[in-house]
């Protein structure tokens, strides 16, 4: 059976969520590569192992678990740092995503790829649905959801990829935008609309 893969993916606090939210309650099959990196880096893994391996057990909560607060903070504090990171956890995610993709044996998958243009990971997929925000809607939804400062907010906005850059993915995958600047029915509206018209592939 062929299987249509579907990359959602946006900057961070663009809606992501809520929109992979909408379309799993339509039944379509959902995987969230944010939760993978949580099950590839849990305790007693080996995506743990090599980060404490690199970073010392500073990382690490007093039960053992990691501190992703930490981790992020090491990770913007250089390119270095970052590379590391991206190094230890991006393959075992990969490797997860196609095993899950498998295993659920549906003929269409949607994966929330955040990363998705940074990375250059669209030739792993059929389609793209982009969720699209104002920078100002992504600051104030980043800083209330994450309690952090602006100042930290714009820094993790300014190392993710432009949205005229993920508006560019049109040229290499067919794309479905999604703008989440208004009223949450006007964005029911939109999913529902583009579920039926993925369901209908």
């Amino acid at each position: 059976m062929k299987v249509i893969k579907v990359a959602l993916t946006g900057g961070i606090a663009c809606g992501k969520s809520l929109v992979s939210g909408l379309l799993k309650s339509m039944g379509i099959a959902l995987i969230d590569l944010d939760k993978i990196s949580k099950e590839i880096s849990a305790p007693n893994t080996q995506g743990l192992k090599e980060l404490v391996d690199k970073f010392g057990p500073s990382i690490l909560m007093p039960d053992q678990s990691l501190n992703r607060e930490m981790l992020r903070q090491i990770l913007f504090e250089s390119p270095e740092n970052q590379q590391i990171i991206e190094g230890i956890l991006h393959p075992k995610i990969l490797e997860k995503m196609k095993m899950d993709i498998q295993n659920l044996n549906q003929r269409l998958v949607v994966v929330e790829v955040p990363l998705l243009v940074e990375k250059n990971l669209s030739s792993l997929f059929d389609r793209a649905i982009v969720v699209n925000s104002t920078k100002q809607n992504q600051l104030k939804r980043l800083i209330k959801r994450d309690h952090i400062d602006q100042k930290l907010a714009q820094k993790i906005l300014s190392v993710q990829a432009s949205p005229e850059q993920r508006l560019n993915l049109s040229k290499q995958l067919p794309t479905d935008i999604i703008d989440n600047n208004s009223e949450i029915i006007e964005i029911e509206q939109k999913v529902q609309k583009l579920g039926k018209k993925l369901l209908n592939l």
